[in-house]
């Protein structure tokens, strides 16, 4: 299945998260990454079907929170090519 990695920088804040999880609802997304930063930026990475990229990228721009969305074609591992740090305990070992 062919699919699209849209990767969306937004102003992080209070239901942020919700807003894009609720916008990509009728979407097949296949994959959703959300970091956040100390500069109350966020970078979410979301992959979604390619029949659904141009539309949910649509919406995604809509949304009060979002500054910047990058489409890009997505590998079959969206995992590794999300390039986007993983989230980690306190002591420094990969959650499980």
């Amino acid at each position: 299945m062919e699919h699209t990695r849209l990767t969306v920088t937004l102003q992080s804040g209070h239901g942020t998260l919700a807003r894009l999880a609720a916008t990509l609802n009728n979407h097949a997304v296949l994959d959703l990454t959300y970091t956040t930063a100390s500069t109350n930026t966020a970078t979410a990475v979301v992959c979604v079907t390619q029949s659904d990229a141009l539309r949910a990228q649509h919406k995604l721009r809509r949304l009060v929170d979002v500054i910047d969305v990058t489409p890009a074609p997505a590998s079959p591992d969206t995992a590794e090519t999300a390039d986007v740090p993983h989230t980690r305990h306190p002591t420094g070992a990969p959650r499980p």
